[in-house]
């Protein structure tokens, strides 16, 4: 994780040069508010500690009472939200872990490495489950995304320019390599039906495949101007969002394949994660401007507090009744109460 930060700044100077190709759509904000957005007066529930690099990946169990943390520092460490003590640290990496995913069924969760392996861990003991998937042999040398499908039978990686499909028991690949010469390092969704996979296509594009056919359903969405870090399905399948090191986020419509309205702004540096809300109505944005914001989907306007952190903020996740929000910021895990936030 190390090495790619240093590889994001380094990158954002070089943006500018991105605006000679960048798509011809109109790219001015939505309506906002009139009163800017503000800090939330709120205080986090609980801050979970022990690991000793930054947080990059965070998953909350079906019951909502555990979380699990994936790190720089190698390991994963799960926690009681209600105690905010460690249960339990998980270990095996020999590199930095980049993403952290929960079966929807709950039955396992995995993580991807920078060691280019994803590692299955059973949900209710913790421990390791079977082998872990060495992505090497489809050229990968790190696992950046990480996805379930719905029916937790397959995961998405990507990494090294490829998205790939695996079976999750028995460890195979069921597609062949989907191969994007600039891109599918960063991101990887699959929709709520299971029938479709985007990942990050360089360049500030987004490419959407059939999820069994691997055939291209739109090749190239085009309304970033640097790469996309994060995207996610809405629950009814009817918009993919996109947040981008360009510090915006866009919405897309599904049917189409074309851009809902303009690009959403508000955070002042890259935005490297998000999460939406179960009823598909808010989205939270984490961002190395140290905030997390908070969006309605429908209108496209930010929301009017955000929550202001004390470091680069990696990584967000929502509890399964939507009542928590999870954040990694640093070394530590952020648990905060959202009607509170809600309500300023």
């Amino acid at each position: 994780m190390l090495r790619f930060l240093r590889r994001v700044l380094l990158q954002r100077r070089d943006a500018a040069r991105l605006d000679e190709d960048r798509p011809d759509v109109d790219i001015e904000a939505p309506q906002q508010h009139a009163e800017q957005p503000k800090p939330s007066s709120q205080t986090p529930l609980k801050v979970l500690e022990g690991h000793t690099g930054r947080v990059n990946g965070l998953a909350f169990f079906p019951d909502g009472r555990r979380l699990v943390g994936g790190s720089y520092d190698q390991s994963l460490i799960i926690w009681d939200v209600t105690s905010g003590e460690a249960e339990k640290k998980l270990t095996g990496y020999t590199d930095g872990i980049a993403s952290v995913a929960m079966a929807p069924d709950g039955s396992v969760f995995a993580s991807g490495s920078q060691d280019g392996t994803v590692r299955f861990w059973d949900g209710s003991t913790g421990n390791e489950v079977g082998e872990p998937i060495d992505t090497h042999s489809t050229g990968n040398q790190g696992v950046w995304g990480l996805a379930f499908s719905p029916d937790s039978r397959r995961v998405a990686t990507t990494g090294n320019h490829t998205v790939q499909i695996w079976d999750v028991l028995t460890r195979a690949s069921v597609t062949e390599p989907l191969r994007i010469p600039s891109g599918g390092d960063f991101t990887v969704a699959f929709s709520h039906g299971g029938n479709r996979i985007a990942a990050d296509a360089g360049g500030g594009t987004v490419r959407i495949w059939d999820s069994v056919s691997g055939e291209a359903i739109f090749d190239s969405l085009e309304g970033h101007t640097s790469n996309v870090y994060w995207t996610a399905f809405t629950p009814d399948g009817q918009q993919l969002v996109t947040a981008s090191r360009d510090t915006t986020i866009c919405r897309w419509d599904m049917k189409s394949g074309k851009r809902l309205g303009k690009p959403l702004t508000g955070h002042s540096d890259l935005i490297c994660n998000g999460v939406i809300s179960r009823d598909g109505n808010t989205l939270a944005t984490a961002s190395f401007d140290w905030t997390v914001r908070f969006w309605d989907l429908k209108t496209g306007n930010q929301k009017s507090r955000f929550l202001q952190h004390q470091s680069y903020v990696y990584c967000a996740t929502l509890s399964p009744d939507g009542s928590l929000l999870a954040i990694g910021s640093g070394h530590n895990v952020y648990i905060w109460d959202m009607k509170a936030i809600e309500a300023g």
